[in-house]
């Protein structure tokens, strides 16, 4: 046998695995994030399913009726979150409404937040201003809550909140500090770390664990 034909074996033996190794890359490479481009005055929507977006600009209103998207975008005057099991990363949002289940927000303030959609995540590292949670197995983190109100079966967390009024039942609520908390729901469970909370508790078998300020 010639050496020509010695080769042409181990050059068809190479040329497969390099097809099967170039088919399969596509299915390993990580999503690119699509570009959408904000406009003033525009409301713009976000439908597509598992899709990455990449929102830029100005936002107004943007709405993502899409399921299982990862948005990350500027700062808006509305978010509506309408589809189910999304992530959204933004910067400062004036005023946001949840619908959809098992979606997840991150932004460092919310002027006007309210969540109906069930199992949703919001978490502020800064200021809400208005936080309504009428929701089931829901939970808002944040550093600080002007207005708190709880209508559901959910979970609040914050380092301080100045008004919390629970009207649902089965919430649980964490704070460090709270200036007054106004219990109208059944079985729930309220924890204040430090200072002197205003309590008024006109519901059924509450768990209460408030601490008094020290005196020095």
């Amino acid at each position: 046998m010639s050496s020509r034909h010695r080769l042409l074996p181990t050059l068809l033996a190479a040329a497969t695995v390099l097809v099967a190794t170039t088919t399969a890359l596509p299915a390993q490479a990580a999503r690119t994030a699509l570009p959408v481009q904000c406009e003033v005055g525009d409301e713009t929507v976000l439908s597509g399913d598992d899709v990455d977006y990449d929102l830029r600009g100005t936002c107004g209103v943007v709405r993502v009726t899409a399921d299982h998207a990862t948005v990350t975008m500027p700062a808006a005057t509305r978010l509506v979150l309408e589809g189910g099991d999304n992530t959204v990363t933004a910067k400062p949002l004036y005023d946001v409404e949840v619908t959809g289940p098992g979606n997840s927000i991150t932004t460092p303030s919310v002027r006007s937040l309210v969540v109906t959609g069930a199992g949703t995540t919001v978490t502020v590292s800064g200021l809400v201003e208005s936080a309504e949670l009428a929701s089931t197995f829901s939970s808002l983190t944040a550093d600080e809550v002007n207005l708190a109100r709880l209508r559901g079966v959910d979970a609040l967390t914050a380092r301080k909140a100045h008004r919390t009024r629970i009207t649902g039942s089965g919430n649980t609520v964490e704070l460090r500090r709270a200036d007054r908390v106004v219990l109208v729901g059944d079985r729930n469970t309220v924890t204040v770390a430090r200072g002197r909370t205003t309590l008024r508790d006109r519901g059924d078998d509450n768990v209460l664990e408030l601490r008094p300020r020290r005196r020095r």
